[in-house]
C-alpha cells in the first residue's frame, strides 16, 4: 500500500468515525433540545399556548391560531451535502418558526380535517424569529449553554416574535397589517381578499380582482388564482 492509499483510506476512516460521533451525540443534542424547549413552555404556557413535540399553538379569535415551532437541524449525510454560502449543514442546531393559521384559508386549500396542534407549514402568515430580532437568519448550537440559549429565545419571544404575532390575532388586524409588514408574502392581499369573503363579499372580489390584474404572467400563478376564483363563483376580468 502506498502513501496515498493509506491517507485515502484514514480519510475515510475518519470520516466514519465522525460520522459516529455525530449519532453517538444525538441522545446528548436531543436532551438539550427538551431542557431549552422546556424553559420555552414555561414562558408561552401561562399565555394561552399548548404544545405538541417541538410546536406551540394558541388561539386567538374562532380560526386564528398563532404557532410557534422549534426547528432541529437535520443530520446530513455525505461530505458533498454542505456548500458554504448555499447549502449549509444545520445538525446540531435548531431556530424558532413564528406562523398564523387562519382556517377559512386553510379549509379552501384542501385541508378538510381540522388539527390538534398546527404547524408552521399550515401558516398563510408566517417569520422566523431571528429574522425580527437580529434581522438575519440564526440557528443556535445546542452544543451551548441550554438556560442561556433557552432564555435568548425566551428573551426574543419576548420582545420581538409575541408583537409580531399580535399584529394577525384577529381578522381585522389581519387584514389591517398583513400587506403593511417588513417581508410580507407577495399574495398577502390574496389572503386578505379570501378572509373579507366571509365578511364583505362586494369588497372581496374587488380585492381578488386587485390582485389578479397585477399578477405576472409566470409559473402558473395566474392560472391558479382564476381557478380559485371561479370555484368561489368570482367572476375575473382579464
Amino acid at each position: 500500500m502506498g502513501i496515498f492509499d493509506f491517507l485515502k483510506n484514514k480519510s475515510k476512516l475518519t470520516d466514519k468515525e465522525s460520522e459516529k460521533q455525530n449519532i453517538l451525540n444525538k441522545e446528548e443534542l436531543k436532551t438539550n433540545l427538551d431542557n431549552i424547549q422546556k424553559e420555552i413552555f414555561q414562558f408561552l404556557k401561562p399565555l394561552g399556548f399548548k404544545k405538541k413535540g417541538r410546536t406551540f399553538n394558541r388561539q386567538t379569535e374562532d380560526g386564528i391560531y398563532q404557532v410557534i415551532n422549534i426547528q432541529s437541524g437535520r443530520y446530513e449525510f455525505g461530505d458533498k451535502y454542505v456548500i458554504p454560502g448555499i447549502r449549509e449543514n444545520f445538525y446540531g442546531k435548531f431556530t424558532v418558526n413564528l406562523g398564523v393559521m387562519v382556517k377559512e384559508i386553510y379549509e379552501l386549500e384542501g385541508h378538510n380535517k381540522p388539527k390538534d396542534i398546527y404547524q408552521d407549514y399550515d401558516c398563510q402568515i408566517r417569520e422566523r424569529l431571528p429574522h425580527l430580532t437580529i434581522k438575519q437568519d440564526h440557528w443556535w448550537a445546542l452544543s451551548d449553554d441550554s438556560i442561556k440559549t433557552a432564555r435568548e429565545v425566551v428573551d426574543g419571544l419576548n420582545s420581538h416574535g409575541l408583537d409580531w404575532l399580535n399584529k394577525f390575532e384577529t381578522r381585522d388586524k389581519i387584514c389591517r397589517n398583513l400587506g403593511n409588514v417588513e417581508g410580507g408574502s407577495p399574495r398577502a392581499k390574496l389572503d386578505v381578499a379570501l378572509i373579507e369573503l366571509h365578511r364583505n363579499r362586494a369588497k372581496a372580489e374587488k380585492l381578488f380582482q386587485d390582485y389578479y390584474h397585477n399578477i405576472e404572467i409566470k409559473n402558473g400563478h395566474k392560472e391558479y388564482v382564476k381557478g380559485l376564483a371561479d370555484r368561489l363563483g368570482i367572476t375575473l376580468r382579464n
